[in-house]
């Protein structure tokens, strides 16, 4: 697999991977605030957030370089969009189940009598 695949990239997108679900729930924080109503200034925070959150969290807690933290932010910039995207085209994020409701009807041949 080394060939076809260094070992130090499969690093780097796995963690970019672990960022990038860290990213998305952070900028969909983000998304509930008054100010940001236009897709660019979403755009913008994603940048922002991938290389001044993404580039820490890897150097720190994955001990990576600086320059492999900067691809782990390139990587998650790219990642985390795609990843809410997939999800909700999934409906994983917007799921509601249709059968929630206050009661719960027992037909009356599964009585219990006391």
């Amino acid at each position: 697999m080394e060939d076809f695949l260094p070992t130090r990239l499969l690093d780097v997108l796995i963690v970019s991977v672990t960022f990038s679900f860290i990213l998305m729930a952070l900028i969909q924080k983000f998304k509930t605030l008054k100010i940001i109503n236009k897709s660019t200034i979403i755009w913008v925070l994603n940048t922002i957030c991938s290389f001044l959150v993404g580039v820490p969290f890897a150097y720190s807690f994955y001990n990576l370089s600086w320059i492999d933290s900067l691809w782990v932010g390139l990587f998650s910039f790219i990642g985390a969009p795609t990843i809410y995207e997939a999800l909700k085209n999934q409906q994983i994020i917007t799921y509601k189940p249709k059968s929630i409701s206050d009661y719960v009807e027992i037909p009356k041949e599964n009585e219990i009598k006391r």
